[in-house]
């Protein structure tokens, strides 16, 4: 094997010419290198129930809704999805702004977090996407940004509405973009720095 020796400590070390050709030639660095990689590839999500709340009162996604989440932590930041299927009886609106419980408490310090669900949009962070499906009239089904709030401890997702035709709110919630109903759903993506 060539090696080359660093000047002043006398590190004995590959050459540029040898680490090539035992790349090419040889399969045991790139085994080591697929190990590697394959071993960060393998990610454990953990799931968690996201839970909805409203400024005033709680909407009653039926009795057979589907609300489901999960997430990862790298290294202090969270990274995570939530979706909600509206099915079944004794659905409910509710009344007021909604927000999606996120599975852990947003960095304060860190994010611009509010601290009730009628906080000015636009002031907290964003952290990340979303959409709204209104199945009964597709022209208010919309994406939306997310934003985060911080509520006796517990960190939720409000989902903030793009612009359409005959919106009346900032925000989703029991009537925007308009009341929910069997079949309508709602999802988001969000990332951000935990607590």
């Amino acid at each position: 094997m060539a090696v080359t020796f660093t000047p002043n400590i006398g590190l004995a070390k590959v050459t540029e010419a040898e680490l090539a050709n035992n790349w090419i030639n040889g399969t045991e660095l790139q085994a080591d290198n697929n190990s590697i990689i394959q071993d960060k590839m393998d990610i454990t999500l953990t799931t968690y129930t996201p839970t909805i709340i409203a400024s005033v009162t709680p909407p009653n996604l039926g009795a057979s809704a589907v609300f489901t989440g999960e997430y990862i932590e790298v290294q202090g930041y969270i990274f995570g999805t939530f979706t909600g299927l509206v099915l079944g009886s004794g659905i409910a609106a509710g009344s007021g702004n909604y927000g999606i419980k996120l599975p852990v408490v947003a960095d304060g310090a860190f994010h611009s977090v509010g601290t009730t669900l009628t906080d000015t949009p636009g002031i907290p962070t964003c952290i990340g996407e979303g959409y709204i499906y209104d199945d009964s009239a597709i022209a208010t089904s919309t994406p939306c940004a997310l934003d985060v709030v911080t509520v006796a401890g517990v960190s939720y997702a409000r989902l903030i509405t793009e612009q359409f035709t005959g919106k009346a709110a900032l925000m989703f919630g029991s009537a925007s973009p308009a009341a929910i109903a069997v079949n309508d759903a709602f999802s988001g993506s969000f990332n951000y720095k935990k607590a």
